[in-house]
């Protein structure tokens, strides 16, 4: 027991070390830093056993921006949810069913890997490889707008679906820039998915959109996700501005490419009969803000953003307090779909003048 306490004794005195980290020194707020992928982009004619993406200190099994961290990498095209191993500085990645011959692969890291202290890669990486002879220079690119938001998605999910239904894949940056690379010629069904639940699936209500690319060398889209309702944009709110002015609001957005027409919409009385519209307009977009600079201006949309609101003007002033219904029937949604609705409105008496007070 002498012996034993005398140890602890000079090792207390020494400090010997603890199993814990190191006391002192800087913290490291560094995110790890890629120091190679292997194989090389570029190379023909190989089918390595697995992708391999290396670091500069041990990477986290269980990143924060991601369920898994299979969800941080895309093999492209893709065999279902690809094999992703860690081994402390490195992560190998493989398809679950093999490389396919004569194919070329893109495989992507994503945004998002993080150290054992929680410090984030904002880059992503990637190689490029073919099992085959030939890597092709064609490449479809494009934009994936939110049709209805009118702006682009971010991280958006992007498919191509070649004739024999393979599937390549890829996600769109921050602006909602795209691009599939050295695809095979030929016919595509190009499918943009704003994928808010990253699980690279169309999931019910998630907006998305479709269409045809014939495929030579290259290519250039825009995709406009939206949700595919079966009705049309219905009443959800009407609201009196003034005696003359109402708000109407819907609850779906309206395909702006067809011209508003004022005979849309009707206004009945508490007699039921119509009352006259002087006019129904779309709203004024909110005033740029000009003292705000963007680096990089966002894409134009080159398609009318849907609106979800028309204001109405009657020809006369509105009784206070009565009671009037407003119909609307003919405004067309994003798949062209009409449904008649209607919405009673109540206008509001106003407050009576307080008296004046004599000095």
């Amino acid at each position: 027991m002498r012996l034993i306490a005398g140890a602890l004794a000079a090792c207390v005195a020494a400090g010997c070390a603890s199993p814990g980290m190191p006391p002192g020194g800087p913290p490291d707020t560094e995110a790890p830093r890629l120091v190679g992928v292997a194989p090389d982009s570029g190379r023909l004619s190989i089918a390595p056993r697995s992708v391999i993406f290396r670091f500069d200190e041990v990477v986290s099994e269980t990143p924060p921006g991601a369920t898994t961290l299979a969800g941080l990498f895309l093999i492209s095209p893709q065999h279902g949810t690809p094999v992703v191993e860690w081994q402390r500085e490195e992560i190998s990645v493989r398809p679950r069913r093999g490389w396919r011959p004569n194919t070329v692969y893109s495989v992507t890291m994503l945004p998002g890997l993080a150290d054992l202290r929680g410090n984030v890669r904002k880059e992503g990486a990637g190689t490029l490889f073919a099992t085959g002879p030939v890597i092709p220079a064609t490449a479809i690119g494009g934009v994936l707008f939110d049709w209805a938001a009118g702006k682009p998605v971010a991280s958006g999910l992007v498919q191509a679906i070649a004739a024999d239904s393979t599937i390549y894949v890829t996600h769109a940056d921050s602006a909602g820039a795209f691009t599939l690379a050295h695809l095979p010629p030929g016919s595509y069904e190009l499918k943009g998915v704003v994928d808010g639940n990253r699980n690279r699936a169309l999931d019910p209500r998630e907006p998305w959109d479709t269409v045809t690319v014939a495929l030579a060398d290259t290519a250039s889209v825009q995709l406009f996700a939206f949700v595919h309702d079966s009705v049309g944009p219905r009443i959800q709110e009407v609201m009196a501005a003034d005696s003359v002015t109402l708000r109407v609001q819907f609850d779906l957005p309206a395909d702006a490419r067809t011209p508003l027409d004022p005979s849309w919409i009707r206004v009945l009385g508490p007699d039921s009969l119509p009352v006259a519209i002087a006019s129904v307009s779309l709203p004024q977009d909110a005033p740029a803000d000009t003292a705000a600079r963007v680096p990089v201006p966002p894409p134009t949309m080159l398609r009318a953003r849907p609106y979800r609101e028309v204001i109405v003007v009657l020809a006369a002033p509105l009784r206070p307090g009565g009671s009037y219904t407003v119909v609307a029937n003919g405004f067309p949604g994003l798949l062209g779909r009409i449904t008649e609705s209607r919405r009673a409105v109540t206008i509001p008496v106003p407050a009576p003048t307080p008296p004046v007070t004599p000095p």
